[in-house]
């Protein structure tokens, strides 16, 4: 099994595509995707990449995602 697989496998995590908006909130909730470590980095669950390490970088990201946002379909609502 790979690393990848393990560590969704760990927690209960299936394919986003079909993943419930509830699922998909108690991954975010139990910080399955994104965290903030001990000295303050938001950092991926994963791999531990730093992705913003003050308030005003992580603003400067979600000003990002919402642009990002507009590209994305709505979620299928065979899997809400």
């Amino acid at each position: 099994m790979s690393e990848i697989a393990e560590y969704l496998d760990d927690r209960n995590m299936g394919n986003l595509e079909t993943m419930s908006l509830d699922e998909y909130k108690y991954h975010l909730e139990h910080e399955h995707f994104l965290f903030v470590e001990g000295h303050g980095f938001l950092v991926d669950d994963f791999t531990g990449r730093r992705f913003a390490a003050s308030q005003e970088q992580l603003d400067l990201l979600i000003a990002y995602l919402q642009k990002q946002r507009e590209e994305m379909s709505e979620h299928d609502k065979r899997y809400v």
